[in-house]
């Protein structure tokens, strides 16, 4: 059996039950037939044997191919547990409390602090910066905590204001002196460039409807006065600053456009 094993069944059918059906076909004899039947069942039990030993070497295949996976996979290293004791970190804790303690009042001899977020012992041992919360600092609240691994402590004192507790700055449209923003504000340039079509086509139209006098603010903001109240009608474009004023009203008087400088703005007439 172990030579019929080594060969393949295609050998075995032509080579064995192929001749044995032959043989019966010529010889019509009984024992003939019992031949042929026997090299059918070895035809067919070599043919199940092939079958079985595909799907065993598939297994082993994939039994190995699992293994080699294991093998190869990173091996996780577990997690390094911190060799401090409590009792060891809540004595390193309170030495650096007692350092940062020592540092404050130096200079603040009143001082208190806080974490904002307390570190635990293996972040001390690995430096960083932490946050705390000082009192009787005026004018400093906070202060960041820099701790290096070689255990040196650097405090930097810090001032946190709320937003509403802050002074408005007064807005200002430029921080350059007078005498240099006159210098950069060429007024008649502007008017001929694009403000004498811009209000000459506005004191037409309100002409038209019966109003005789308008008032530009500083931000280019074109109003009039009806019922008693001021309505916005436009707004014009790069209008030159407050500063101008005087330069741009004779411009204007070359027009035959009255203009006065008021405290709410340039008031037009005509």
């Amino acid at each position: 059996m172990a030579y019929f094993r080594k060969l393949k069944s295609t050998t075995l059918l032509r080579c064995l039950v192929v001749p044995a059906l032959f043989l019966c076909a010529i010889f019509k004899k009984p024992a003939f037939q019992w031949i042929a039947l026997a090299a059918l069942a070895v035809w067919l039990c070599a043919s199940l044997s092939d079958v079985f030993l595909a799907i065993k070497r598939k297994r082993n295949q994939k039994a190995a191919q699992r293994t080699l996976a294991q093998l190869n996979a990173p091996v996780q290293q577990p997690s390094k547990k911190s060799d401090l004791t409590p009792e060891s970190e809540l004595f390193l804790i309170r030495q650096v409390n007692f350092r940062i303690t020592e540092q404050l009042k130096a200079t603040y001899p009143m001082v208190s602090w806080l974490w904002v977020k307390r570190p635990s012992a293996d972040d001390l041992c690995k430096g960083g910066v932490w946050r705390i919360r000082i009192a009787n600092t005026e004018p400093f609240n906070f202060g960041e905590v820099e701790l290096n691994r070689s255990g040196k402590i650097t405090i930097m004192l810090l001032q946190a204001t709320p937003l509403k507790e802050t002074e408005a700055k007064p807005l200002s449209s430029t921080d350059l002196e007078e005498d240099e923003l006159l210098d950069r504000v060429d007024v008649k340039s502007w008017y001929d460039s694009e403000g004498e079509k811009v209000l000459a086509q506005m004191i037409d139209d309100l002409n038209t409807q019966g109003h005789r006098k308008l008032v530009i603010h500083e931000s280019g903001e074109v109003v009039i006065t009806a019922s008693g109240t001021e309505q916005v009608i436009d707004v014009i474009r790069n209008f030159p600053p407050r500063l101008a004023w005087d330069e741009f009203c004779q411009v204007l008087r070359e027009d035959e456009i009255t203009a006065t400088i008021q405290p709410d703005g340039l008031a037009l007439s005509w």
